[in-house]
């Protein structure tokens, strides 16, 4: 594949990510909140984490088949991108390729243990304390994974253009940083965290999606 056609294929999968990321959040204000996995990713009582779960079905189930599109959404809109831009920093390349790989999986074991915990609290069983911290320890390395991917990929991106500036810069602030706080509450900051997170990958996607196009277009004239 050449790297005008990486570049490509990277700038759709980039547009489709950003869709499904926009769609989730229309499944979510639609449920007005039920939805959110958020509640879910953090400690809380086995009885608290049961009602979550049952106030959330079917909602929760909708956006769980969302975030499995999104998952292989954003693993191809990196992995494409990683291999059009190689050559720039080979071994920054494989970390952001394998980093991303990963936290695909982990993202894709995460929505399939909630919908087993679906299951269980549909057949009127209680979620285990166990169960739950499984959940929280799934949810923190995925989004631990997801920043450091994201922060190296940062070191591979072309130098110039406002576009680049604004990946590279918001790619190692806003993420690692919201990421970290959703994970760990520090300040009482979670909620205003996962907004954070929200708008970095949103923001991130859309430019993303602008520098593939642009750099397929300036390697199709170039060739």
């Amino acid at each position: 594949m050449t790297k005008a056609a990486s570049f490509r294929v990277a700038g759709v999968f980039s547009l489709l990510a950003l869709a499904l990321m926009l769609m989730g959040s229309g499944v979510i204000l639609s449920s007005k909140g039920t939805a959110a996995q958020d509640p879910l990713e953090v400690s809380s009582d086995p009885a608290t984490f049961t009602a979550i779960l049952e106030a959330a079905n079917p909602a929760l189930r909708t956006a769980l088949f969302l975030d499995g599109l999104f998952a292989l959404s954003y693993a191809g809109a990196v992995v494409f991108a990683v291999l059009a831009l190689y050559d720039r920093c080979p071994l920054a390349a494989w970390a952001s390729g394998l980093g991303i790989i990963a936290t695909m999986l982990l993202d894709i074991s995460e929505n399939l243990m909630m919908m087993g915990s679906l299951g269980l609290a549909g057949a009127g069983q209680e979620i285990t304390g166990e169960r739950i911290a499984l959940h929280v320890f799934v949810s923190g390395m995925k989004l631990h994974l997801a920043a450091f991917s994201l922060v190296v990929f940062t070191f591979i991106l072309p130098k110039d253009g406002l576009v680049t500036w604004l990946m590279r810069w918001g790619g190692r602030t806003i993420m690692p940083i919201a990421a970290i706080l959703f994970v760990t509450d520090a300040f009482g900051m979670s909620a205003n965290a996962s907004f954070g997170v929200f708008l970095a990958m949103t923001g991130g996607f859309a430019l993303q999606a602008i520098l593939m196009f642009r750099e397929a277009r300036d390697q199709e004239r170039a060739g």
